[in-house]
C-alpha cells in the first residue's frame, strides 16, 4: 500500500472541503431543512407546513420519480 502524503495542496482542499462542511453544518442549525423563511432566525420552526420552497422541493422528487418511471 502507499502512505498518505499531505503536501500543500492537499492540505489546501482538505482545510477547504472542512471549512464547506462546518458550514453547512451552521446552516442546517440554524435554518433547519426548509430554507423558505431564511429571514426568520429560528428558520421554519421545525416544519415546513405552507413552505413554498419545501412544496417545490417535494414536487420536483415527485417529477424525478415520475421520470425515472417512465410515465
Amino acid at each position: 500500500m502507499l502512505g498518505l502524503e499531505f503536501n500543500l495542496p492537499t492540505v489546501a482542499v482538505l482545510l477547504i472541503v472542512v471549512a464547506w462542511a462546518a458550514w453547512a453544518v451552521r446552516r442546517l442549525w440554524s435554518r433547519g431543512m426548509c430554507d423558505c423563511h431564511a429571514d426568520s432566525p429560528r428558520g421554519c420552526s421545525g416544519g415546513c407546513g405552507g413552505c413554498t420552497g419545501c412544496s417545490a422541493a417535494a414536487r420536483m422528487a415527485a417529477d424525478m420519480g415520475k421520470a425515472v418511471s417512465g410515465r
